[in-house]
């Protein structure tokens, strides 16, 4: 048995969500977490990191764990499982959460087994132990991995709540021992790391929420993570004790409200809850709505709200909303467009960033992060989750905190651990698959929806007989000149392809396509210092 082990994330670094990591040790491979990201780049809704490495080494494949149920953390396991087959190991929340996206993309026979926290599994020669985390979203857990070169923790994305509501789980006393024990390499969430002192209660949070309702004189719709079960709870409770009747608006909520009641963790509710299209016969005063939505998602309720879309559920001016969210980086301009259509309707919106009790962050912040570190001691520290600032301003404070081995890590970098050092030891090809609908883009499409929305489109029609052209080709474009020069400039691409074809003869039609798209490139380049997508179709006999 060789006394070295190899861990190479191939998403989550240097960016939010997407988080993946592979652990080598010994001809066994482990996953750790399989994520996607949310994008609205050229049409795609999704980002999952690219398998291809994974799907080469399957054979080593032993089991994929996971840490917790996120999407940046389980959303990706449809796609990889389409390509390969191993256990999935996750915590009771993610687990059930899991079920419904394989139930989604129609994939059957998974080995998915429930590992809450607590428990060990052995994968070669490798342990697993799960260990409790406060998050928000139930269950989270980190990983204590017992391995040939020592003991390794991934903390999973964690806080530490002073004081935890009903369902937290923080498992101190068993990290104390682990650290006593000796810790070769910590793994540390590094999301929190720009924030000073301590993050927000979760239940601090709770009663910013419930005071916001009280005073709200009509509806009041509370914008929140629908992972999150424990304010889900909290604005059931509020709901329940001030008077008003519940409408659950958009799946993800529904089906987050759905899972933690069958775990219980939410108390039975139906007496409390309304349908969409009974709303608008309540009294103002006596609804609150649960809405999905607080990244601005154009297909979400809250921004068909915003836009006075949505077709049973219709707001006011007075009403409230609360948005017990914040804003992932990368989402600023369509939740702030959301703000501002509710705002110019005359509605009351609350916010983080002038009321920034009404919500509390999932991930710890220094001084949290510094707790753990004290926690374990380990010999060596990688930052992990997070723009490449925020593992920086982590790998800052294990130095602080006197660990003789730290090290930056990039998607696809290999760190070679061994019991007396680590070390970057080369690079394995990454890279994203975007996904549009449930569906993946290749790069090639990709490229082509880039530059037809950088440049526009230009389309060459050709007409072929005996392999020559017939007549002047005709020029179709979209979004590439302006209304008032389009017809002049199509006409001159259109003679300058026609000349830069006339007299030669094509086998083929591709053939005459790809002179027609080279002639009109060079022409719209020389000439216009334009750049669209051009795509060519040749009719006719060749």
């Amino acid at each position: 048995m060789t006394e070295t082990l190899r861990f190479i994330p191939l998403g989550g670094l240097n960016e939010v969500g997407m988080n993946c990591a592979a652990l080598v040790c010994d001809g066994t491979m482990i996953v750790i977490d399989c994520g996607i990201g949310f994008t609205n780049e050229v049409g795609a809704e999704l980002v999952h990191p690219d398998f291809g490495w994974l799907v080469d080494r399957r054979e080593s494949l032993r089991a994929i764990v996971i840490t917790h149920g996120h999407e940046d953390h389980i959303g990706a396991l449809p796609y990889l499982l389409k390509d390969l087959r191993a256990p999935i190991y996750a915590p009771p929340y993610a687990a059930a959460l899991i079920e419904d996206r394989l139930r989604e993309h129609r994939l059957k026979n998974i080995d998915l087994r429930v590992s809450p926290a607590g428990s060990r599994i052995e994968v070669g020669p490798i342990s697993v132990e799960r260990f409790g985390v406060h998050h928000s979203i139930a269950d989270a857990t980190g990983l204590i991995l017992d391995t040939p070169v020592g003991t390794l923790v991934h903390t999973g994305d964690f806080k530490i709540e002073a004081e935890p509501c009903e369902g937290q789980r923080f498992d101190r006393a068993r990290l104390e021992e682990v650290g006593r024990q000796g810790v070769r390499l910590l793994l540390s969430d590094s999301t929190g790391a720009e924030v000073e002192g301590r993050s927000r209660l979760e239940r601090d949070a709770e009663a910013a929420l419930e005071a916001q309702i009280a005073r709200a004189a009509h509806r009041v719709v509370v914008a929140t993570f629908s992972s999150n079960a424990f304010r889900l709870r909290a604005a059931l409770r509020i709901a329940r004790e001030q008077g008003r009747r519940v409408c659950l608006l958009g799946m993800s909520v529904k089906k987050h409200t759905e899972t933690a009641q069958q775990l219980g963790l939410i108390p039975p509710v139906d007496s409390l809850l309304v349908a969409p299209e009974e709303v608008d016969a309540l009294p103002r005063s006596e609804v609150l709505i649960l809405a999905g939505g607080t990244q601005g998602e154009a297909s979400s309720s809250l921004t068909r709200l915003a836009r006075e879309e949505h077709s049973r559920v219709h707001l006011e001016a007075g009403d409230t909303v609360i948005f017990s969210s914040r804003i992932i980086p990368g989402n600023e301009l369509p939740v702030l467009d959301v703000i501002n259509r509710f705002e110019r309707r005359g509605l009351e919106v609350i916010t983080r960033q002038q009321h920034p009790e009404v919500h509390a962050s999932g991930h710890g912040s220094r001084e949290e992060q510094r707790t753990m570190i004290q926690l374990l001691q380990p010999r060596a520290f990688v930052p992990v989750h997070g723009t490449h600032h925020h593992q920086r301003r982590h790998m800052e404070l294990a130095r602080e905190e006197g660990i003789p081995e730290t090290q930056l890590l990039d998607n696809g970098s290999v760190l070679e651990v061994t019991r007396d050092a680590i070390r970057l030891v080369g690079r394995v090809q990454v890279g994203r698959v975007y996904i549009d609908g449930m569906k993946p883009l290749s790069a090639e499409l990709m490229a082509q929806r880039r530059s037809m929305g950088s440049g526009g489109l230009l389309t060459v029609l050709l007409m072929l007989q005996g392999g020559r052209l017939r007549e002047r080709p005709r020029i179709v474009s979209s979004g590439v000149f302006e209304a008032r020069e389009r017809r002049r400039t199509e006409e001159r691409v259109a003679e300058h392809v026609r000349n830069a074809l006339k007299g030669r003869h094509f086998v083929a039609p591709e053939d005459a396509e790809d002179a027609a798209i080279e002639a009109a490139r060079r022409f719209l380049m020389h000439n216009q210092r334009r750049r669209p997508l051009i795509m060519a179709d040749a009719n006719g006999e060749s």
